[in-house]
């Protein structure tokens, strides 16, 4: 069975993309349009390896639903890329980037996606 990422965008071709990369890397993708759902999502599947979290979403923004996944034992280690069409990485306010939490300008083209997924999942070259 492939790993799963779970993709929370409210932007459908957004989501198309990430789900496009995804496939490429192996992974079977699972599609929310906001945030609420994405923790709903999250608390239902524990098979999920990684998760793609828009930024600016409706009902729940990625910020708060990070915040959720980093307070939770469960959740806590699943990598995250954070994502938005801001071109600078001040679109990420508080957030922290580190092992577990990486940032990935979607605006930039697939192949950003792209390199995004293999860094985070450690299959960079």
């Amino acid at each position: 069975m492939p790993e799963k990422v779970l993709i929370a965008d409210d932007d459908k071709d957004a989501r198309f993309l990430w789900k496009i990369v995804a496939g490429e890397q192996g992974l079977e993708a699972i599609e929310v349009g906001n945030g609420r759902d994405a923790i709903d999502t999250l608390e239902r599947d524990e098979d999920i390896r990684l998760i793609i979290l828009d930024v600016m979403m409706p009902l729940m923004n990625g910020y708060k639903v990070l915040q959720q996944i980093r307070a939770n034992e469960r959740l806590k280690s699943i990598p995250v890329i954070i994502s938005t069409a801001n071109r600078t990485t001040q679109a990420l306010g508080e957030v922290t980037l580190d092992e577990l939490t990486f940032f990935v300008n979607k605006a930039s083209g697939i192949e950003n996606m792209r390199r995004g997924i293999a860094r985070t999942l450690g299959r960079d070259q």
